[in-house]
């Protein structure tokens, strides 16, 4: 194995695109600042999706909540949810 080889083997994966994976030393300046966009916005969408999760949840149980408590003070409501 060459030292080229070693050196290459060593340098940090910049990003995998298309299942193909690029160090600093495979790309140019442009697209090191394309990559690291990427990578930010990549996990800003990873966030997002746990946010997004979280409130589809939360407002699931906040409907259950709601059902429950009109039930509570109009006892008619509960016979008509019952029916269906």
């Amino acid at each position: 194995m060459s030292d080229n080889e070693k050196m290459e083997k060593q340098e940090p994966v910049i990003i995998t695109f298309n299942d193909v994976e690029y160090r600093k030393s495979d790309l140019t300046e442009e697209q090191i600042a394309l990559a690291s966009r990427l990578n930010v916005i990549g996990r800003k969408l990873a966030t997002l999706q746990a946010a997004h999760d979280d409130y589809v949840m939360t407002n699931d149980y906040k409907n259950i909540v709601i059902q429950s408590f009109e039930r509570s003070i109009n006892p008619e409501v509960a016979g008509d949810f019952k029916e269906e």
